[in-house]
């Protein structure tokens, strides 16, 4: 059952870092439940399963409106999420540990999944509730209190990972139980579990929404999510020893892989752009894409020029990015991809985090300043050099503006990209 509890300082503490960030947390939240996060974008891999469980109130952002979905997930912050989310009885008795005295803030929580065999101890008595939980972990601590049995021959299920060497043999029955059950979400690639990374909130996010879909508790996100490209699924859209995504082998990127991209540079900017712009710019590969064999095809750090180019998302007018060349080294390629569509947002919705370090088209910023007005310093907020926008339509809202985040406009290859020398 989903626990959708009125005792919401519990998951406070199981998103925030300490008491001291508990009490503002909660003495600026309003009455509904927080839901839109400025630093989760419309595109952002997660946004599904963050979105319904903050409408659920299994789990809250912070005071200045973000959810921080990279950030890391301690051992006591998980205990206090599955508590929010799962209404269990009790199997076992809490014993108590030697680091977790009777007032430490997660006592409750770490009790509770303690005693419905979420969450178990270290020898000497230990919790460490301090420690950033891996992605194994997580997983494995939802079969079991979930009391999730495997189905098939572990070896079979654990087969559809690439990198099942890795997941420590104590874990071998949960992964294969949690991936049957539909909880296990890989990004940016469903074939590579990275079971001993450290978990992020946004993950653990997907794999306790996945968990209530698994119970019944909530609806699946809809098929066509981009959500949907990371979800294990053995239920025919993939098999045991099947890849869920394409395959690249030799030196061809398969058509349908996914490159995660960023905007260059070191630090995190998003992109500002009128609707009906046509904005040339250039991205840049976020991390390495390998072949089958682990092969790095595409280092990090590989630029991809190409074309924010208008698009309409029903009646919401939007862009999207349309790869034309990939730069790796002194090597250039011609590409065909592109990134799922960014929609409009009202200007009076951009919030002051949204364009702190933004680049923006001149038609952007004249957008923005109209809300922003003469008090606010946009010298201080928009910095970094101008896009040129061209091509701007007429007939495009004026009251509306496209902020984009980089990281969110993943590409989709749409023709076999052959990286022969």
């Amino acid at each position: 059952m989903l626990r959708v509890s009125p005792q919401l300082p519990r998951i406070a503490l199981a998103w925030g870092v300490s008491l001291s960030t508990m009490a503002p947390l909660f003495s600026t939240l309003p009455a509904s439940a927080q839901t839109n996060f400025s630093d989760v974008s419309l595109g952002y891999w997660a946004r599904p399963f963050i979105e319904k469980l903050a409408e659920k109130n299994v789990i809250k952002g912070f005071p200045d409106g973000t959810f921080k979905p990279d950030q890391p997930v301690t051992r006591a912050q998980f205990a206090a999420i599955v508590r929010q989310a799962f209404d269990r009885e009790s199997t076992r008795q809490y014993r108590g540990f030697a680091d977790v005295p009777t007032n430490h803030w997660a006592q409750p929580a770490i009790d509770k999944a303690y005693s419905t065999r979420f969450l178990s101890g270290y020898p000497g008595n230990l919790f460490q509730p301090n420690q950033r939980i891996p992605k194994v972990q997580a997983l494995v601590a939802l079969a079991s209190g979930l009391e999730l049995e495997p189905d098939a021959p572990t070896d079979e299920v654990l087969a559809t990972f690439r990198d099942a060497a890795d997941i420590p043999g104590y874990a071998d029955k949960g992964i294969t139980a949690s991936t049957e059950a539909g909880l296990v979400v890989n990004y940016p690639n469903a074939n590579f579990l990275n079971p001993n990374q450290q978990a992020t909130r946004a993950e653990i996010a997907a794999f306790v929404y996945q968990a209530l879909v698994d119970q019944g508790d909530l609806e699946p996100i809809p098929d066509k999510a981009r959500a949907n490209n990371y979800i294990v699924k053995l239920d025919g859209t993939s098999s045991p020893g099947e890849p869920s995504t394409p395959i690249n082998t030799g030196s061809i990127i398969a058509s349908g892989s996914k490159i995660p991209v960023r905007y260059p540079g070191p630090n995190k900017v998003n992109l500002i752009v009128a609707p009906g712009e046509t904005v040339e710019t250039t991205l840049e590969v976020a991390e390495d894409i390998a072949n089958a064999a682990g092969t790095v095809l595409i280092p990090k750090g590989s630029l991809i020029e190409g074309t924010l180019v208008p698009v309409n998302v029903g009646t919401t007018p939007g862009t999207q990015f349309v790869a034309k060349t990939l730069k790796v080294g002194t090597r250039t390629y011609d590409m065909r991809a592109s990134s799922d569509p960014q929609v409009a947002v009202s200007r009076q919705s951009v919030k002051p985090n949204d364009i702190k370090g933004a680049i923006s088209t001149a038609a952007g910023r004249t957008i923005l300043n109209s809300v922003l007005g003469s008090g606010f310093n946009l010298g201080s907020l928009l910095t970094g050099a101008l896009l040129s926008g061209v091509g701007t339509s007429p007939s495009a809202p004026k009251d509306s503006v496209i902020v984009v985040d980089p990281a969110s406009l993943e590409l989709t290859i749409q023709a076999g990209l052959d990286l022969t020398t």
